[in-house]
């Protein structure tokens, strides 16, 4: 019989990754973003937490991105029907 892959003893014991995706979401949707003006526009400055080749960084992008492209989908629903 093979050995699992990983030395985790239990589900329970496996990084969550779900708690970075959540965390870029909310990133994204979160009202208090950092911003800054740059050339009399607003620029949303947003940086993810965690290194940058890491499986937490992926995750987090992974959910600021699907946040950003639901924000864009529902925009551009709203332009076609106005």
């Amino acid at each position: 019989m093979k050995r699992p892959l990983h030395k985790h003893k239990r589900d329970n014991e496996m990084p969550p990754l779900k708690l970075q995706y959540e965390a870029g979401y909310n990133a994204f949707t979160n009202t208090k973003q950092w911003t800054k003006r740059l050339d009399n526009e607003t620029v949303i400055v947003t940086s993810c937490p965690y290194k940058a080749d890491s499986m937490q960084a992926k995750e987090w992008h992974r959910g600021y991105n699907e946040a950003y492209f639901q924000n864009l989908e529902r925009l551009n629903a709203t332009e076609k029907r106005g």
